[in-house]
């Protein structure tokens, strides 16, 4: 159960110290753009390790499944990667902006990335739950995958919300 709390508590100490560091050294350097980068750098690694955690969930069934239905299942098992790749997109096409708004730039990768996180970890287990179905021949395929795409939804719009926020 502690293991559970930490991570998001260390997460919301760093969001809540970052802006109080930049504001009070600000007058001897300009930290803002540092500290919206190690933010950014932090928020990327949150949604790439929610990826590995979901796809360590779904793979641990599909595994365990046997060799018969392994590739049937693997489109639903890979489903959860897609957050660590959209926590890169939110990484990369906000490198652009850190000397203009740094504070803007790290605040919408730090919410987009518990997002990512969070839908990840438990797409993993919806992708589970869905590849473990089907090896009992309660479900189909198709099933699973819409399944496993509404977590998917609230990592799509997180993303938007990075482009959309100003």
């Amino acid at each position: 159960m502690k293991k559970r709390i930490v991570i998001p508590v260390l997460f919301l100490l760093s969001l809540i110290a970052s802006p109080v560091w930049g504001q009070d050294i600000a007058a001897v350097f300009n930290w803002a753009p540092l500290l919206a980068k190690m933010t950014m750098g932090f928020s990327l690694s949150l949604a790439l390790t929610g990826s590995a955690i979901g796809l360590v969930i779904s793979f641990q069934v599909l595994l365990a499944g046997g060799e018969e239905n392994f590739y049937k299942n693997i489109p639903v098992a890979l489903m959860p990667s897609t957050q660590g790749i959209y926590g890169m997109v939110i990484f990369f096409t906000n490198l652009a902006n850190f000397s203009s708004d740094p504070y803007t730039v790290a605040g919408k990768a730090a919410i987009a990335s518990v997002i990512l996180l969070i839908s990840a970890w438990y797409q993993g287990i919806v992708c589970a739950a869905g590849i473990k179905s089907i090896q009992e021949g309660k479900n189909t395929l198709g099933n699973a995958l819409v399944a496993g795409a509404m977590p998917e939804t609230y990592a799509v719009f997180a993303l938007v919300m990075t482009f959309i926020l100003k």
